[in-house]
């Protein structure tokens, strides 16, 4: 397969550049709610016991995630928050979610780590490809992962983000990455998207005729019927076999 010189290289955030996933989301949900619920009781809220919080949670998050798949919509867990404290008769004030938020974040952020191959790869392509960006579906707020690029020394080779919580759509709506195009100074064409889903990663960025290169990752589950030609890496380092560096 021949190599692409594309103009511009732009990259998935979480499970390409970062891993999010060492604890399975559902199960880390249950523990972020749980650390957020004792956060409330030390401040002298009566919240109810950690099973009751856990489903109510659930509940609401099962709703949010229904919706963002019909119309890709983006959700956030601070307005999810808000919404379970209301439905306790709760203050929904953001001082209130933004202590909750921390906490329930806090569980995230201690169990992040960046890949050992990410910013050797990073360092290798930018001198080839000056432009490279990311795009990221997140529930989360821009600014905690604005912290994690910092934390990590990712964010000087990104020359632009894009959040789904702060642009609403989610991949792989194509507003997305036409605006990551606009963003890159480019035509779709003229750029690739790196990314692990396939749905969001690969068809979403190819339904507006931007190139995709594939990180499988172990565990992950991927259609049956997923073409065999797409470009694909086991990890980043592995981009040097389908860009010209």
């Amino acid at each position: 397969m021949e190599k692409l010189h594309p103009r511009a290289v732009i990259f998935d955030l979480g499970s390409t550049l970062i891993e999010y996933e060492k604890v399975p989301w559902d199960e880390l949900g249950e523990l972020c709610m749980e650390n957020g619920r004792l956060a409330l009781l030390d401040r002298g809220y009566d919240v109810p016991a950690r099973k009751e919080f856990v489903a109510l949670h659930d509940e609401f998050r099962k709703v949010c995630r229904k919706r963002a798949v019909e119309s890709l919509e983006e959700w956030s867990v601070p307005q999810l928050i808000s919404d379970v404290f209301e439905s306790l008769g709760l203050d929904s004030s953001h001082e209130l979610v933004d202590l909750f938020f921390e906490a329930y974040y806090d569980v995230v952020r201690k169990q992040l780590f960046v890949y050992d191959d990410t910013l050797s790869t990073l360092e290798l392509l930018k001198p080839h490809y000056p432009v490279m960006g990311l795009v990221s579906n997140t529930i989360f707020p821009e600014w905690t992962h604005k912290e994690e690029l910092e934390r990590f020394g990712i964010e000087p080779f990104l020359d632009f983000t894009i959040f789904s919580s702060t642009f609403k759509l989610r991949k792989p709506h194509p507003a997305i990455f036409q605006q990551a195009a606009n963003l890159a100074g480019f035509a779709p064409s003229e750029c690739v998207y790196i990314g692990d889903r396939y749905l969001e990663d690969v068809e979403g960025p190819s339904g507006v005729g931007m190139p995709a290169i594939l990180k499988v990752k172990p565990g992950r589950e991927y259609p049956e019927d997923m073409p065999e030609d797409i470009r694909r890496i086991d990890k980043l380092s592995e981009l040097t076999n389908h860009l010209v560096v």
